[in-house]
C-alpha cells in the first residue's frame, strides 16, 4: 500500500485536523504543501478540479473532504475508535466542520483579525487571495455569519463547553471524531493574535486543546507537487472493495454512468467521471486525465451533490 500523501498548507484549520489525526493513529504520510491560492499545477490533474483543502492522495486513489479522509485512515491504522459514538459523535462532528466553521471563520473576518491575518501580507498578495476567494464561492458566501454576531455566538458556546469538558475529551477518556472537528476550529481561533483572547476565559477548553495537540502530527516526510503528481500515475486505481450502488441514493444513476460529483456549500467546482459506487457513507467515481493517467476520487455522501453529467461535463 503506497503511503499517504496530504496536499495541504500550514494555515487550512481542515488540516489541521487530519495532521492531528495522523499524529494520534502514528500513521506514517508524505507531506505536500500547496499554495492557499490558484493555481495548483500539479494538485488539479490529481482532483479533477476539486478545490477544498486538504486532499489525501493513496497512488492513484484521491480523497477530497476531511469525512471520507478520516474514514480512510481510520481504516489504514485499523483503529476505528473514534467513531465508537456512533451517531451522536458523527452528528457533533458534522456540526463543527459546518456550523462552528462559519462562526470561527466569521471571527477572522473582524477587522481586527483581518488586519492581524494579513500583516505580513503585500497589497498584491491581498488583492490575490481576495479574488481566489471569490471565485471559490461562487455565489455561495464562506461567511454566512455577521461577524459581530460571530462573537457573541462563540462565547456562548465557550460558556457551555467549559462546563462539558469536564473529562479529557468529550465523550470520556479517549477522542472520537467529534473532539477533532472540534479542535481544528478552536485551532483555527488561537492562530490569529487579534482571537486568541477569546479562549483565554476558559481552562478547560484550553486543556483540551493541549491534550489534542500533544497527539502531534505523526512521522511525515516533505515531497515535491511533482513527486506526488508522479505517484499518482506509476499505479493502478484500487477499486472500493465492496462497491454497490445504493439506489435509494443514486436514484437513476447506474454503475459507469457518467457524472459530477460537487459539494453542496461553496466551492461548486464538479468534478467528472464514471459512477463505481454510491454508498451512504462514500460516493466513488473513476476519471482518467491526460497528465495524471486513470484515477478514483472519493468523496462523502452527506455535502456533496451526484448529477448525470451534460454533454460538456463528461
Amino acid at each position: 500500500m503506497p503511503t499517504p500523501i496530504l496536499h495541504h498548507y500550514h494555515s487550512s484549520l481542515f488540516s489541521e485536523k487530519i495532521r492531528c489525526l495522523f499524529g494520534y493513529l502514528g500513521l506514517g504520510w508524505q507531506s505536500v504543501i500547496i499554495p492557499p491560492i490558484m493555481p495548483r499545477p500539479h494538485l488539479m490533474p490529481l482532483s479533477g478540479g476539486y478545490r477544498k483543502t486538504p486532499i489525501m492522495q493513496i497512488g492513484a486513489n484521491v480523497y477530497c473532504d476531511t469525512e471520507i479522509i478520516c474514514r480512510r485512515l481510520a481504516e489504514l491504522a485499523d483503529d476505528h475508535s473514534i467513531y465508537a459514538h456512533g451517531f451522536s459523535a458523527d452528528r457533533l462532528a458534522r456540526w463543527a466542520d459546518t456550523e462552528l466553521f462559519r462562526t470561527t471563520v466569521a471571527l477572522n473576518f473582524r477587522p481586527e483579525a483581518v488586519m492581524a491575518q494579513m500583516s505580513a501580507m503585500s497589497q498584491a498578495e491581498i488583492e490575490a487571495f481576495q479574488k481566489d476567494r471569490a471565485e471559490l464561492s461562487a455565489g455561495a458566501p464562506i461567511v454566512s455569519v455577521d461577524p459581530a454576531a460571530a462573537e457573541t455566538d462563540f462565547i456562548a458556546l465557550m460558556q457551555s463547553l467549559e462546563s462539558s469538558l469536564n473529562q479529557d475529551f468529550l465523550f470520556g477518556d479517549t477522542p472520537s471524531i467529534a473532539d477533532f472537528s472540534l479542535y481544528h476550529c478552536l485551532w483555527f481561533i488561537a492562530g490569529n493574535t487579534a482571537n486568541q483572547a477569546l479562549l483565554s476565559p476558559w481552562a478547560n477548553v484550553q486543556s483540551f486543546m493541549q491534550r489534542m495537540q500533544a497527539f502531534g502530527h505523526g512521522k511525515f516526510v516533505e515531497i515535491t507537487p511533482e513527486a506526488a503528481l508522479a505517484a499518482g500515475t506509476e499505479v493502478e486505481p484500487l477499486a472500493p472493495a465492496a462497491a454497490a450502488i445504493d439506489g435509494r441514493l443514486a436514484g437513476s444513476l447506474k454503475a459507469g454512468d457518467a457524472v459530477t460529483v460537487a459539494p453542496n456549500d461553496y466551492g461548486r467546482i464538479p468534478v467528472a467521471g464514471q459512477l463505481i459506487s454510491y454508498q451512504a457513507d462514500e460516493i466513488v467515481i473513476a476519471r482518467t486525465d491526460e497528465t495524471a493517467g486513470d484515477l478514483m476520487v472519493h468523496f462523502p455522501n452527506i455535502g456533496f451533490e451526484v448529477k448525470a453529467a451534460t454533454g460538456d461535463t463528461a
